[in-house]
């Protein structure tokens, strides 16, 4: 997500020490602007999520995946954020914005801001964390590629057989070769 760091609010704190509720229930009684940066050691790997607020409502979120490379925007972001929260191992930073930053954001984020604001009495913190969401991701990376699925997503669909391609990168390395002792022929006599 492209957002201005912006000023520290409070940076480092561990999730299993917090009360999520507390925590946002707070930032919306405030009338927040900024956001948080949940990092959590999920079950494959590194996540992390931002929730973003304006005057006190969540305005917009993003989760990454990054073992899968994957992003989620928006709601479904805001769900798996949500979730972050009550992991047993993680942290999360908070940071204010002034408006000029919170607009910079929305503009340079759009795909992760929400339809509608969610504030206190739409806000749905989940009791426990789930799997749920890192499973789904696990069962569609697993799925087995066939040679010609594996050929098409890399661009190779034009080569008639393994075999040729590496047969004319044999062809092509000799070919530098020779190229390479020509040149330090010429190099030499001169």
């Amino acid at each position: 997500m492209k957002i201005p760091t912006g000023e520290p609010v409070e940076r480092g704190t561990k999730v299993p020490k917090t009360s999520p509720r507390n925590i946002i229930e707070g930032l919306m009684k405030d009338k927040f602007t900024g956001y948080n940066a949940i990092t959590i050691h999920g079950e494959t790997g590194l996540e992390e999520g931002v929730i973003i607020y304006k005057n006190g409502k969540i305005i917009g979120s993003e989760y990454s995946y990054f073992k899968y490379n994957k992003k989620y925007m928006s709601k479904e972001a805001l769900e798996r954020s949500l979730n972050a929260l009550k992991s047993r191992n993680g942290v999360i930073d908070t940071y204010k914005l002034t408006s000029h930053q919170i607009q910079l954001t929305k503009t340079m984020n759009e795909e992760a801001m929400l339809f509608e604001p969610v504030g206190k009495g739409e806000l749905e913190i989940p009791s426990t964390f789930t799997t749920k969401y890192e499973e789904g991701l696990m069962k569609k990376r697993t799925k087995k590629l066939t040679k010609e699925e594996l050929l098409k997503k890399y661009g190779l669909t034009g080569l008639s057989s393994s075999e040729d391609t590496s047969g004319q990168l044999i062809q092509k390395a000799k070919q530098e070769q020779r190229t390479l002792e020509k040149f330090l022929e010429r190099e030499k006599r001169r």
